[in-house]
């Protein structure tokens, strides 16, 4: 007979772990207002992010107020969080998966961004 082998827990308490699933979902909304065009850059780098709203037919081309980089925000926040615990983030921008991994570098060998669903913890 075949056991499952265990994931192994992660080293968060709970109001750790209550935060970063915040971050994510926080991360994830982004990802899927840029996608949809509620988000968009604007600059000369594109580094300024701003708002938009529908038009009458469901266009996100009525440009709004320039916001904060809430993304931005939230990678640094979970940097700093997992840091402490002597781990590291991916972010994964698509909208159809999970926003925010947690994972141990040393295991990445430099190639999170192949690795980071196997390797990797989903903050969900």
């Amino acid at each position: 007979m075949a056991t499952a082998k265990k994931t192994a827990p992660h080293p968060f308490n709970a109001t750790e772990w209550e935060t970063l699933k915040r971050l994510a979902r926080t991360l994830h909304k982004w990802a899927e207002d840029e996608c949809n065009g509620a988000i968009q850059w604007e600059g000369i780098d594109e580094e300024t992010p701003r708002r938009y709203y529908a038009d009458s037919h469901g266009c996100y081309s009525k440009p709004g107020p320039i916001i904060r980089n809430k993304e931005q925000e939230c990678l640094k926040t979970a940097a700093r969080l997992v840091a402490a615990h002597g781990l590291s983030i991916y972010h994964q921008s698509d909208p159809r998966g999970v926003a925010l991994y947690v994972y141990n570098a040393a295991d990445a060998k430099g190639r999170i961004d192949e690795l980071y669903s196997s390797i990797g913890k989903p903050v969900v």
